[in-house]
């Protein structure tokens, strides 16, 4: 009987890329020692790297910014390994599809194979970590730069322009809603925001259909596939949301932030320093709440400390540097 460990991102499209893992003897004795190879890849990846030899990068925890996070860890390794090459199985290839340090995209999974995933800094509600650090100490590799990088081409580059329409105003992007719902700003806070931005800035709305309905915004949200977004992104002069997808990819495209983070996730862990990250620590934080799983007892008190003023002030600091 052939059985496969768990499906990134709960897509079963992708079944049949991973490698098999046999539950009965004898097939089971190959499975344990495969298991027992990768174990010790830390003390192969040399000789793999030798000899140039192909290994495969799961993006295991499969969200959308999961993928951009896999893609740095695969750059890390690469800094360390250049002769490696890597293949990388992940629920979201369209984000990485330009990636120059990924070798090939949802080929089947190599004998020698590593998960890109922060699952034990969840269940241990980390304070501290860095999740490239985390993925890279496990590979025995020391050296880690956290920064996204997120390729466009350059039609998606034009098609943008033709899109947004500059006026003599910055353009700043707005996503109000992550799929997790501790990591969500009070609305009636993002009304308020927006009205006090729309005399000094154009704003431009990105997000899925969930992002509410906002005046005088040009929309977006809803209305364009991941890659159109980011490609809108590319062409603003600031993005403002909570930490999500396009956190990543707005790092990844050298486009300043400010981050409204609350508290259930640690700046230490997901923030890009080069973001205004905003924050706040109750004592119940961080608690790593994901919806389907936990729910907040709290009524939201990390992201209801996080005033007005402060993302205010965040925005014009980030606009003056």
């Amino acid at each position: 009987m052939k059985e496969y460990g768990q499906i990134p991102g709960g897509k079963n499209e992708l079944e049949p890329l991973l490698y098999a893992f046999y539950r009965f003897y004898p097939l089971k004795i190959f499975s344990k020692f495969r298991w027992w190879r990768n174990k010790k890849l830390k003390n192969i990846l040399p000789d793999l790297n030798k000899n140039q030899k192909k290994i495969t990068v799961i993006d295991r925890l499969g969200a959308p910014g999961d993928a951009l996070i896999t893609a740095n860890v695969i750059r890390c390794i690469k800094d360390k390994y250049p002769k490696l090459k890597i293949n990388c199985i992940t629920p979201n290839p369209e984000i990485l599809k330009l990636d120059p340090y990924i070798d090939s995209l949802n080929q089947k999974e190599t004998f020698y194979s590593f998960d890109s995933t922060y699952w034990e800094l969840i269940v241990n509600k980390e304070k501290k970590m860095n999740i490239i650090e985390h993925n890279l100490l496990r590979l025995g590799i020391k050296e880690h730069q956290y920064n996204a990088r997120y390729y466009i081409s350059e039609e998606e580059k034009i098609w943008a322009k033709d899109k947004i329409k500059r006026s003599d105003k910055p353009i700043i992007a707005i996503c109000t809603k992550s799929k997790e719902t501790v990591k969500n700003w009070p609305e009636k806070r993002w009304n308020m925001l927006i009205r006090l931005l729309l005399s000094d800035f154009d704003l431009v709305h990105l997000g899925d259909q969930t992002e509410p309905l906002f005046n005088f915004l040009l929309r977006f949200a809803g209305k364009t596939t991941i890659r159109e977004s980011a490609s809108i992104l590319s062409q603003c002069d600031l993005f403002v949301g909570p930490d999500s997808l396009l956190m990543h990819i707005a790092n990844g495209l050298n486009i300043p932030s400010v981050i409204i983070f609350g508290g259930s996730r640690p700046v230490s862990c997901f923030g890009y320093s080069t973001n205004k990250n905003i924050s706040s620590s109750p004592d119940c934080s961080p608690c790593w709440i994901h919806d389907g799983y936990d729910t907040c007892q709290k009524d939201f008190l990390c992201m209801d400390r996080i005033s007005l003023e402060s993302v205010l002030e965040s925005i014009t600091n980030q606009i003056r540097n």
